[in-house]
């Protein structure tokens, strides 16, 4: 379909707008005013058999040159109204059309982001818990996911792009869908921070931005970690463990390599 240019677009609203307020105004309105004021006029209660009755002869009469004054003065407060309606509408489809925009823009770039691989910033995850090797769902995947989590907001922060193979083959979501009680993005959405939260801290989840990608046909969704002031610590099957990032990879660090890097990262140089 052939996109209008930006000006245009608006101005064809307006018009329309225009037209349809200022017709309403003279063919609805401006009639059924002309009807209620006889009734006030000659002070005779409203029934219907009575409206009925009286309502043709008053519609006409509405149309006669008589009342062309009547006429103009309801077809300019159509205009008016319709005037603010375009406006109002012309807005909401600038504010759509941005936003069409900037989501473009963002598919470009994390199109990019994979092109070029994973990196320090960046990691890529095949799904959150569907095995693709034994064609199963495997929830110990969700602890890698996790431990990448945590990675990030112990270093610089990063992305990570869940639904992309380790080459940046486009997977989807669609199997990790599947296995969810709700089986769509607020599903998976929800299912991570219900791994946040019961394996770093609720604290940790201001952090993490969700969000998803149509790529292909198939969903990805990407989450965007920030880096954290506080330490994330892991905790899975009552063992708390601390990982940063190292290169392309996720570390776990011994007890006293977690304590160098949290005094490094609080400014602080003594020696454990």
């Amino acid at each position: 379909m052939k996109k209008l240019p930006g000006s245009l677009l608006p101005n064809r609203v307006l018009l329309i707008h225009t037209l349809i307020g200022g017709s309403f105004f003279y063919f609805i309105i401006h009639p059924l005013t002309m009807v209620i004021y006889w009734f006030e006029l000659n002070g005779v209660s409203f029934s219907l058999n009575q409206f009925l009755t009286i309502a043709p002869e008053r519609i006409l009469h509405s149309f006669s040159f008589h009342m062309t004054g009547m006429s103009l003065a309801f077809v300019f407060m159509g205009v008016l109204v319709g005037l603010g309606s375009g406006l109002y509408y012309s807005n909401i489809l600038k504010k759509a059309r941005l936003l069409q925009k900037q989501g473009e823009q963002l598919r470009k770039n994390i199109l990019t982001l994979i092109k070029e691989g994973e990196s320090d910033k960046v990691e890529f995850k095949s799904s959150l818990r569907y095995d693709y090797k034994n064609s199963n769902v495997n929830k110990s995947l969700e602890e890698v996911v996790v431990k990448t989590i945590a990675g990030f907001m112990n270093s610089d922060g990063g992305m990570l792009l869940i639904g992309v193979g380790d080459k940046g083959a486009i997977l989807g979501l669609e199997n990790d869908y599947f296995s969810l009680k709700k089986k769509d993005r607020d599903g998976f959405e929800l299912r991570v921070y219900q791994l946040i939260t019961n394996h770093i801290g609720i604290e940790f989840c201001s952090l993490v931005q969700t969000d998803f990608y149509e790529l292909n046909g198939k969903d990805i969704c990407a989450l965007n970690i920030d880096a954290s002031s506080n330490p994330a610590y892991v905790h899975f099957n009552n063992n708390t463990a601390y990982y940063i990032r190292a290169g392309n990879s996720t570390k776990p660090l011994s007890i006293q390599e977690a304590v160098k890097n949290i005094k490094l990262r609080q400014g602080k140089s003594w020696v454990v």
